[in-house]
């Protein structure tokens, strides 16, 4: 995976002072905090120096809190212990939030949007296609057109 970094999974920061910004996981770990050491550096008061950590383990991608301060949170529950990731997944760190995107589960967009609304145990690979919307047309030469 390393040979195709794009299909590497990504941190995108959504809320904070580096709304925008985006990280991909690589083999070892990622660390997160305000520390100019670490490999995330956020400029968040709240954030501890190393805060957080996320890496590849077991087939999927694992976050750890670093015995932060205020804690790390995921989809809205203090984390405490290793903590697999989803495709999806909202990282909380201080009041920094970080969107979980796989490209190798493809549930959502880079920036979290849901690519299907179904819940986790019934979603499909494929995304249905919109529905057809017909366009109005004008009338070509010498064609009958009602009510005129």
């Amino acid at each position: 995976m390393e040979d195709y970094p794009e299909l590497l999974p990504l941190l995108t920061v959504t809320s904070g002072p580096m709304r925008g910004a985006s990280f991909r996981v690589r083999i070892g770990p990622l660390v997160i905090g305000r520390a100019p050491t670490a490999d995330v550096v956020v400029d968040d008061p709240h954030l501890s120096r190393r805060h957080a950590a996320v890496r590849q383990a077991d087939g999927g991608v694992a976050l750890v809190d670093l015995g932060s301060t205020n804690g790390t949170w995921l989809n809205g529950r203090r984390v405490s212990g290793v903590e697999h990731l989803a495709d999806g997944d909202v990282i909380r760190a201080g009041r920094t939030e970080l969107r979980y995107f796989d490209p190798g589960l493809a549930r959502t967009d880079p920036v979290g949007l849901r690519i299907d609304a179904l819940p986790r145990g019934k979603r499909t690979t494929t995304v249905p296609l919109p529905a057809a919307v017909p366009r109005s047309r004008r009338p070509l030469d010498g064609e009958l057109v009602e009510g005129r």
